[in-house]
């Protein structure tokens, strides 16, 4: 099979891989004719990510037919890491010897890296089918202040949406942190809520994906109902990058 992408914008790559990584340590891409997918849980099944990148994202991309392909992506990581901004990026595979290539070139110097694939795992994950009463759009950088102002002072994080309000909350020994938005606050692009919805998170997971998506999404849309997953949608120009998290009972 052949398959084989190449892009002059590493950064915005490896950013959204980085994304990937802080659920998924070991995870199975499909590589398509269109595109990248990547539908993986955390070792603990607490959080999922629901990962696509179109060929366009792509200055070249090729794929005769579909494909699984294994990865370490912590692995991977490291050696995308040593690719410089400015660096011309190919990334093949070597079906028969079970390889991925990582090429970089710049002026005529060329440097290469190869990993090996993993064993395909058994299992596939459903994407969740979840009927979610609320939804709130926020910009990323709103609601990452105010996940680390929770942080500050609690291991969870509630969220309460009504039609009039999202709040992001945290209470522990430390003291107390809460972030407000009225329906027409200027960090709010949109809120609607058919019922009240509340639910509490376990905010280290919330920490690492919101550290990680603010980098590639500017908007963040989170869909909610009291006491189940949290879905958070990080808007991308290409692709999708979705988390859904499991809510933590009667803390």
């Amino acid at each position: 099979m052949l398959f084989e992408l190449e892009t002059s914008k590493i950064d915005a790559f490896r950013n959204l891989i980085k994304s990937v990584s802080v659920i998924v340590e070991e995870g199975s891409f499909t590589l398509g004719e269109d595109q990248i997918k990547l539908l993986g849980l955390d070792p603990s099944r607490v959080a999922m990510v629901d990962f696509e990148l179109p060929k366009d994202a792509f200055d070249k991309y090729q794929c005769d037919g579909e494909k699984k392909l294994s990865l370490n992506i912590n692995e991977f990581l490291k050696f995308l890491d040593r690719v410089e901004r400015d660096e011309y990026v190919k990334i093949l595979l070597n079906e028969e010897m079970m390889r991925l290539v990582v090429e970089c070139s710049r002026g005529g110097h060329t440097r290469q890296f190869i990993m090996p694939l993993l064993e395909l795992g058994e299992e596939e994950f459903p994407s969740p089918k979840i009927f979610f009463k609320s939804n709130a759009r926020l910009l990323t950088r709103s609601f990452r202040q105010a996940i680390k102002d929770a942080a500050l002072v609690s291991e969870h994080v509630k969220f309460e949406v009504t039609p009039n309000e999202l709040k992001v909350s945290a209470e522990g020994d430390m003291g107390s942190s809460l972030a407000k938005w009225s329906k027409g606050a200027e960090d709010l692009l949109g809120l609607k809520a058919e019922e009240n919805s509340n639910a509490t998170f376990t905010l280290s997971y919330l920490e690492d994906i919101v550290n990680a998506a603010s980098v590639s999404s500017e908007v963040v849309s989170l869909e909610l109902s009291s006491d189940m997953p949290i879905k958070l949608n990080f808007e991308l120009s290409q692709g999708r990058l979705i988390y859904y998290l499991a809510p933590c009972i009667g803390v």
